[in-house]
């Protein structure tokens, strides 16, 4: 064992431990090695980097018989530790090139150059599983080792003559072989320390998502998202994680803007090319900078944007965009921030919603109790059966009848779905009761199929009937209502038609976008639970004009066995 090809090899080990001491305090250096995916010029420079290193070692290595015993390898393999496979490979190629150039008559500078695209290649195939592991020495000392064994290997396959090369190999194999992965050990570890300082950041960030999280929740849990829960939210976000400034979004506009550093922009403004970005891919973003014509251009000279979807029943409704300083070392730190925060808000958000929809379940469900209790309903349907009980006692037994399924009907909504048919018998007990009432002055038409097998949300349709019969056909003096059901390839789609003088597109439009008050119209509920169950542009469809009004739903098939049709006989003579 030579003792002075040890020294050498040690005293470049050292050496390459200082350089990497250094390149760790270099801030463009650290930015580009903690970023999990890099650009083009970055990985150009990393390359160069580890490139360099390979270079730098067959230059400082010790003469060995026509050879050189160098640490290239520590430069080549830890280019693929460090930088990730293309960086490996890259930096491997420019080791190996040199290694040919400088020594092209050499014997050894065939099979040198050879195997330090070998050990390129073993530290890209590698590398993944060596980051999982969190560069674990064990790994870095193995994986080396064989490296620097296949070395010695391929030297022995490809120099001549081959009694010298068993002699160089004789010489530089425990040196190499033993000493090199060690060096690569420290190294690695240089920059392991910073990568473990990341991952405390990341740590930090984490526990600040769920005290945000906990402070917010009570504006979570009112499931409203507008302009003053988004302020007070980015208020509580600011304060606590430091960061420059804060965006809330919808699909369409700005709602919210929070810090000092984005005076610039005002609310309703046009969303920002980075929230579309996150809104069209579901997925965290990150911007550095935004076309002229975008809001976020001059706020991007000096800050990165992290923008982040805000997710209900897999669909996007908004987008958190949060700012970090532009020249920080890492961003992953706020990309997992953004990520958590996002993340929790939308299932908060979903679940106040889903509460939101069984509150409105019930209080539909008590709605219609309670107009069926109503002292003036009682009273005209208790007035319109006396009539009957003389003349017509027969009569008189079916709408009590009716009365009776009407009743009943209304509190049996256990599950919140019945079949379509179970929907319509409510109806037609509230056609026939309203039909007696008015008489000649009804007409109602039903056009429904003999089989359909789907089911649908409970006391949906009698409100659309209702509202059709007092606002709609009832306006005239000889009122229509027509109820037609049709089988669609996927869907049941169910239209009530009068001939009154129409709604007021105010009323129209304020149904549709949820702009109304609570206690303006008897649709509202129904549009908000069609909506929630079956996507927002599921909801009510209605078409009106002076001559009457159709409304629309759409009812997905339901996936069930074949139900039993009731029987409407009972209702022959409303039709």
């Amino acid at each position: 064992m030579n003792v002075e090809i040890i020294k050498s090899i040690v005293l470049n080990i050292g050496f390459l431990v200082i350089l990497a001491q250094i390149l760790a305090r270099v801030k463009l250096v650290k930015k580009y090695i903690v970023r999990e995916k890099h650009k083009t010029i970055e990985y150009i420079i990393l390359i160069g980097i580890f490139g360099g290193i390979s270079v730098i070692s067959t230059y400082t290595g010790y003469g060995v018989n026509g050879a050189i015993a160098n640490t290239r390898v520590i430069g080549v393999m830890a280019g693929g530790f460090i930088g990730g496979p293309i960086v490996g490979i890259g930096a491997s190629i420019i080791g190996s090139i040199h290694r040919y150039a400088i020594d092209m008559n050499g014997f050894t500078a065939i099979p040198c150059a050879i195997s330090t695209l070998i050990e390129g290649l073993i530290s890209a195939v590698t590398a993944k599983q060596v980051k999982k592991n969190k560069y674990r020495s064990l790994d870095l000392f193995t994986i080396t080792f064989i490296a620097e064994l296949m070395q010695m290997i391929v030297i022995l396959i490809f120099a001549k003559p081959y009694h010298d090369a068993v002699e160089l190999v004789r010489v530089i194999a425990v040196p190499m072989v033993f000493f090199n992965p060690l060096g690569m050990v420290f190294f690695v570890g240089v920059f392991n320390h910073m990568f473990k300082e990341v991952e405390y950041e990341v740590g930090s960030k984490v526990g600040l998502v769920f005290e945000i999280s906990k402070k917010c929740l009570p504006l979570l849990q009112s499931g409203i998202y507008n302009k003053d829960n988004c302020s007070k939210i980015s208020d509580v976000i600011l304060e606590y994680s430091k960061d420059l400034a804060v965006i809330f979004t919808d699909k369409e506009n700005i709602i919210c803007v929070k810090g000092k550093t984005l005076n610039c922009i005002g609310l309703n403004r046009y969303l920002p090319s980075l929230a579309d970005e996150v809104l069209i891919n579901k997925k965290v973003c990150i911007a550095e900078q935004a076309p002229e014509d975008d809001v976020l251009y001059k706020p991007l000279e000096k800050m990165v944007a992290i923008g982040a979807p805000l997710m209900k029943h897999g669909q996007p409704f908004g987008c958190l965009i949060i700012f970090a300083n532009k020249f920080k070392i890492s961003y992953h730190s706020e990309v997992q921030f953004a990520e958590g925060l996002s993340k929790l808000f939308s299932v908060q958000f979903e679940l106040a919603e889903m509460e939101n929809q069984q509150a409105l379940l019930q209080k539909a469900e008590f709605k219609a109790l309670q107009s069926q209790i109503n002292p003036h309903f009682i009273f005209n349907s208790l007035n319109t059966i006396s009539a009957f009980c003389r003349e017509k006692p027969d009569k008189a037994r079916e709408l009590l009848i009716a009365l009776a399924t009407y009743f009943r009907n209304s509190i049996q909504t256990k599950d919140g779905f019945v079949s379509i048919y179970d929907e319509m018998d409510y109806v037609m007990a509230y056609l026939q009761l309203e039909k007696a009432r008015f008489d000649e002055r009804l007409n109602v038409i039903i056009d429904m199929p003999d089989n359909i097998d789907c089911k649908m949300p409970c006391l949906i349709l009698q409100p659309i009937v209702e509202n059709a019969i007092k606002h709609g056909a009832m306006k005239k003096k000889q009122g229509e209502v027509k109820i037609v059901i049709k089988e669609e390839e996927e869907s049941i789609k169910i239209s009530v038609m009068d001939n009154g003088f129409g709604i007021p597109q105010n009323i129209v439009h304020g149904l549709k976008y949820n702009t109304l008050d609570n206690g303006r119209i008897g649709l509202i509920n129904v549009q908000k639970r069609l909506c929630y169950l079956y996507g927002e542009n599921n909801g009510l469809d209605i078409q009106t004009s002076t001559n009457g009004t159709t409304v629309n739903i759409l009812i997905p098939k339901a996936i069930s066995n074949k139900m039993e049709l009731n029987d409407l006989s009972i209702y022959k003579n409303v039709v």
